[in-house]
């Protein structure tokens, strides 16, 4: 059909138009269904798309670029340190800030604002899955762990001489049997972290502070659903259960007098553990 259209001169002129007819209005209006499509094709590519519109912004500083995206989005130092694959878990204490990964555990330039830090945690928990980041309390800090970190492992306490063949053996076999065992010293989360390799697959795992989850295992909302606990000072109530033989432990520094399986002591900095020695 055609609608008649009266030209400048005043000539009639005709202009097609679409045939009337029934339209479905619940059906998808094909501007959103484009946009869908071009959205797609971007996919993850709106991130680099972001920081190159942002670095005319920042004189061509990248760096400073992809920090105002971090704030942009709601990352903010948390986005920054997850990029870091040396560090497999920050630990949040307020503005405070500490990192620890293949480099040893240390502190960093914290977050310039208590609003900052709970926007970026709470920016992890939403995107937990996305992110493959563990996001748990323990006592007043928060502890943002890697799924699947990069962690040293037993092998590596091995064959750096910081544990003996005959030490190896005693610690899986107590963990085999969801005994305690637990480590003093500057270093003793790193040891903790890497024999957390020996803790049987398909448990479920209560992480405790400067800990990551053992490869097959499933993270435990507390130590009551737990058939392990690990890290640092995990707290009270996951000590006194491990102390009663209710859940298997491997215990930084516990913060209680908790019977233990094993009990050891490592020499050495947290970047340079030195060796385990067995307590009586």
């Amino acid at each position: 059909m055609e609608i008649p259209v009266q030209a400048p001169g005043g000539a009639e002129t005709r202009k097609p138009t679409a045939e009337a007819g029934p339209r479905n209005p619940h059906s998808p209006d094909s501007e959103w269904l484009a946009a869908e499509r071009i959205a797609g094709s971007l996919g993850a590519r709106i991130s680099e798309i972001w920081i190159d519109v942002l670095t005319r912004h920042t004189n061509g500083d990248e760096t400073m670029a992809r920090r105002v995206y971090a704030v942009l989005n709601g990352v903010h130092l948390l986005g920054e340190l997850w990029r870091d694959e040396r560090i497999d878990e920050v630990h949040i204490q307020g503005t405070d800030v500490t990192v620890c990964g293949s480099d040893g555990v240390y502190p960093v330039p914290g977050f310039p604002s208590l609003a900052a830090a709970r926007r970026a945690v709470e920016v992890f928990k939403a995107a937990g899955e996305r992110m493959e980041a563990v996001v748990s309390r323990v006592g007043g800090a928060v502890v943002v762990s890697r799924r699947t970190g990069a962690s040293p492992d037993a092998d590596w306490l091995l064959a750096g001489g910081i544990i003996t063949g005959d030490q190896l053996s005693q610690v899986a076999l107590a963990l085999q049997h969801m005994r305690a065992v637990t480590v003093t010293g500057p270093a003793a989360r790193i040891v903790v972290r890497a024999l957390a390799s020996l803790v049987p697959a398909g448990s479920r795992v209560f992480l405790g502070a400067y800990a990551t989850l053992p490869a097959g295992c499933v993270t435990a909302a507390g130590p009551m659903e737990a058939d392990y606990v690990v890290g640092v000072r995990p707290g009270v109530v996951a000590e006194q259960m491990a102390a009663e033989a209710q859940v298997g432990a491997l215990i930084a520094n516990p913060e209680t007098r908790i019977r233990a399986a094993l009990r050891f002591a490592v020499s050495g900095q947290s970047v340079a553990p030195g060796k385990l020695t067995q307590l009586p």
